[in-house]
């Protein structure tokens, strides 16, 4: 099998995978209600240790508690309700300099998600100053998560002045430097006609995005080897099911280069959309999209423009679900 470059800082899903002698999505059938579940009982306790620290300020586990707070939020997609808790706890004269960096992080996603951008971007490049040039995980992972809500805020200079004060920081690092220049071409993608797909997919039958005007779709390059590729695939096998009626359409392309490779994948896991995996229309799209790395994954709105790039997990799900919504 042929070994491809994943996604730089890729970010593991919440959803629940289990390998099994059924495959691994046995449990994906059971996967909303879990993800129901689950999502209630974490906002109860984040709630619950809100009010704790606001009433208990000198216990004694009290920056415990403030760290938690502030991981849960950035885990759980918590952090417009943490955005007054980060902002107290980072003017707290007895904050921890380690907790804080994390309020400080709640508190730009949380901004960046309610619209205000600018706030969020200080913040950013407020922390990214203090940053090794060689080094950084952590922040480069920040940026990444705020450019992408900055993105779903439609506010796409700030994400690419977030892409350019990284590979400015990080110039060092050929790498992320390519990686943000990357970033940057793909925001020069959205709102413009999406590149035309014209395939024979592994099923016999062409594949066109033309032909599915007036729908919303999800191109996403992926391959079998690939682990964060596979990671997202029940977000998508779900969301597929539950609004391909409605007009969600998804178009695959493999880079796995071997077509029974592929159709076993897909019949065992049981997708049904179509996978284009021949080598020359590959190609010819990872160019046309700018995809040197997978996963990547386009959303194409119902006019045939790129809509937005590179979102999942949650953040996907509410961009599918807003598009159909228009």
């Amino acid at each position: 099998m042929k070994t491809f470059p994943l996604c730089w800082l890729a970010v593991a899903p919440v959803l629940l995978i289990t390998v099994s002698s059924s495959g691994i999505f046995a449990e994906e059938k059971t996967a909303t209600n879990f993800l129901t579940i689950i999502t209630e009982q974490n906002l109860e306790t984040f709630e619950r240790v809100a009010k704790y620290v606001g009433e208990q300020v000198d216990a004694a586990d009290s920056e415990q508690a403030w760290r938690w707070l502030f991981v849960a939020a950035l885990e759980h997609g918590f952090e417009t309700r943490a955005v007054d808790l980060a902002r107290g706890y980072i003017k707290s004269p007895s904050a921890s300099a380690a907790t804080r960096g994390i309020a400080q992080q709640t508190l730009a996603i949380g901004l960046a998600k309610s619209g205000q951008s600018e706030e969020a971007v200080q913040l950013f490049t407020g922390q990214l100053r203090f940053a090794r040039f060689q080094s950084g995980g952590a922040l480069i992972e920040f940026g990444r998560r705020l450019a992408t809500q900055l993105r779903i805020a439609r506010d796409f200079a700030a994400a690419r002045h977030v892409y350019e004060e990284i590979s400015s920081k990080f110039f060092l690092n050929a790498e992320v430097r390519g990686l943000c220049e990357n970033r940057i071409k793909k925001i020069d993608l959205i709102d413009e006609p999406a590149p035309e797909i014209e395939a024979t997919g592994i099923s016999g039958a062409a594949v066109s995005l033309s032909s599915l005007q007036g729908k919303v779709v999800l191109v996403d390059f992926w391959a079998t080897n690939c682990p964060p590729c596979l990671e997202e695939m029940p977000n998508i096998k779900q969301l597929y099911a539950k609004h391909h009626d409605n007009g969600f359409e998804v178009i695959g392309v493999s880079l796995d280069g071997d077509s029974a490779i592929v159709e076993e994948f897909t019949g065992r896991t049981e997708i049904s959309w179509p996978m284009i995996v021949d080598d020359r229309a590959v190609t010819s799209l990872r160019t046309s999209y700018h995809v040197p790395t997978i996963p990547a994954l386009f959303v194409v709105d119902r006019s045939g423009k790129i809509h937005q790039f590179d979102v999942r997990g949650r953040d996907l799900q509410q961009v599918i679900e807003n598009l159909l919504k228009q």
